[in-house]
């Protein structure tokens, strides 16, 4: 928290916003402590994908792109890679780049703010960061699926673009084409702040430059910065190319439909923006994800979740988060006039939240990861509120300083909660790992002739990450194969073993396989694991 202005010298002006950033990236990191300790026990299968993407990099096979997903870029596995090399991989150490990336979008947006408002706005926008929610919490412990990088990478793109409008120079336009060009192979997430900087870097050229910017030098920095994003976006065609393999060929689709314009408004209002900044579902206030349903598809809590000790704190906590939320937006609203990062922010933020409800494969709150580049406005016009309204009196001040230190307060008792009921902390908040019990997974452990099984996607690559093993599953042909070299050499493109959950679709399967003259190996807990005999095709004369 920075005091008023007129009570601290310039040294001071500028010296106390780092120690805040300090103090920052410090409890940003300890809050995520539980995450990181029992990651083995809340990975899922895309998780997992990530996990034996990291594995083969270690190994000395990098990919262009995640196994089936062309539209990002492996840039994310460089976070887990040191930490997976000195303690090897293992759902730990891969969780760890999550909250790499998270501290990388701490420092982005601190810089990026300085560089705009000055370091007391820095370091107010501090405090919405460093006191996240829960549903931003869980976002770094999915390394791709939390969108985490791309939201980091965008923080420094606003960075480097401020740097560029202030001198704008050949050599600083390349640099920022490189930099935007990585970003959308990185990730396609970055397209959304790729449509905010664009007007706003032109408006912020014109406005600092005027017309004593000769066209030659405008021309050679517009072709610098064109030509570094042509090379910057080169691993993405070329990955494409090299690895075409799309295992979601329809993820972009969208749909104009009004019934579904109007679900995908009530998700993002009520489920998706209320779980990103405020960790809560509105309007029963449910934290997730179901502790019961963890590593699963979209662990979402299935209760009302509104325990005593739970409910007071989100009660205050939900209305205070999204209010200030809101105001925040109307701080930056009465900045855009002024400064070109205000409106390209807001532009972005419009094509986020546009992209969002009419895209067409939106279906609860776990879509809210698509939402991830909110927390970049959000911390600015935190930061702009804070300074406005810190600078208006000592009243005004102490006002900012109460809020901030309630939001610290409830965010962290919040997370608490959240942790216990997760079983990630005891009483006295010390770090606890719950142990992981899965029948299939002790099974495959004492059975290591087993070297492929077919399972649902929710198991498949769950269980071949955490085996620890060379060991390959293959989900079922209904589901996305994101390794389809893994089956393509197995007699009929399929495994003799069958893991089967007591699901409806692993139902259907193991009754084929029993059909197929298979046979019950293994059942606990409604775990079956059969075998699955494939049928000898007849010799051709």
């Amino acid at each position: 928290m920075i005091p008023a202005a007129s009570s601290l010298s310039p040294r001071w002006i500028r010296t106390v916003p780092w120690i805040a950033l300090l103090a920052a990236l410090g409890w940003s990191a300890v809050i995520r402590a539980p995450l990181i300790v029992n990651a083995d026990v809340h990975l899922d299968s895309d998780l997992a994908v990530d996990g034996l993407t990291l594995s083969e990099a270690i190994q000395g096979h990098w990919r262009w792109h995640y196994p089936g997903t062309p539209y990002m870029g492996t840039g994310s596995v460089l976070l887990s890679w040191v930490p997976a090399k000195l303690w090897g991989v293992s759902p730990a150490t891969l969780v760890s780049g999550g909250t790499l990336a998270y501290l990388l979008l701490v420092g982005g947006v601190f810089a990026t703010t300085w560089k705009g408002f000055g370091p007391r706005v820095a370091g107010w926008s501090l405090v919405p960061l460093a006191f996240a929610s829960t549903g931003t919490i869980w976002l770094t412990g999915r390394i791709t699926g939390g969108h985490m990088l791309a939201a980091a990478w965008s923080a420094w793109a606003w960075w480097l673009l401020m740097h560029f409008a202030s001198k704008p120079s050949p050599a600083r336009g390349f640099a920022l084409g490189v930099f935007c060009g990585l970003g959308v192979y990185l990730d396609s997430l970055f397209l959304m702040t790729l449509l905010g900087l664009v007007p706003s870097g032109m408006a912020a050229v014109i406005v600092t430059r005027g017309d004593a910017w000769r066209a030659s030098r405008a021309l050679a920095c517009g072709l610098c910065l064109v030509a570094g994003f042509a090379i910057g976006y080169a691993p993405r065609p070329i990955g494409r190319w090299m690895e075409p393999h799309d295992a979601y060929n329809e993820q972009f689709a969208w749909s104009l439909d009004s019934a579904v314009l109007t679900e995908h408004a009530r998700i993002l209002f009520l489920d998706c923006l209320p779980r990103l900044i405020a960790g809560h579902r509105l309007p029963g206030l449910e934290a997730d994800p179901d502790p019961a349903l963890l590593g699963q598809a979209a662990p979402i809590q299935k209760t009302s979740g509104r325990a005593s000790s739970i409910s007071l704190v989100a009660a205050l906590l939900t209305p205070l988060a999204v209010g200030l939320f809101v105001a925040s937006f109307g701080f930056l609203g009465r900045r855009a006039g002024k400064s070109a990062m205000a409106f390209g922010l807001l532009i972005s933020t419009a094509a986020i939240l546009s992209a969002f409800v009419v895209n067409r494969n939106i279906f609860n709150s776990d879509n809210y990861r698509y939402l991830v580049l909110l927390l970049i406005p959000w911390a600015l016009g935190f930061g702009l509120a804070a300074e406005a309204v810190g600078g208006w009196s000592r009243r005004g001040l102490a006002v900012v300083i109460a809020t901030a230190v309630a939001i610290g307060g409830l965010f962290t008792l919040d997370a608490a909660a959240w942790y216990r009921r997760l079983g990630w902390i005891d009483d006295r908040w010390a770090v606890v790992h719950r142990p992981l019990d899965d029948p299939a997974l002790r099974w495959l452990g004492e059975h290591p002739e087993v070297v492929d099984f077919a399972a649902g996607y929710w198991d498949a690559y769950r269980l071949a990450f955490l085996s620890r093993r060379p060991l390959r599953g293959t989900p079922h042909p209904i589901y996305p194969n994101r390794f389809p070299e893994w089956s393509k050499d197995l007699p009929g493109g399929r495994s003799e073993t069958l893991i089967a959950r007591p699901t409806a679709e692993d139902q259907a399967f193991l009754r084929r396989a029993i059909g197929d003259g298979g046979r019950i190996l293994f059942r606990e807990r409604g775990t079956t694991i059969a075998s699955w005999p494939i049928a000898k095709q007849p010799d051709r004369p």
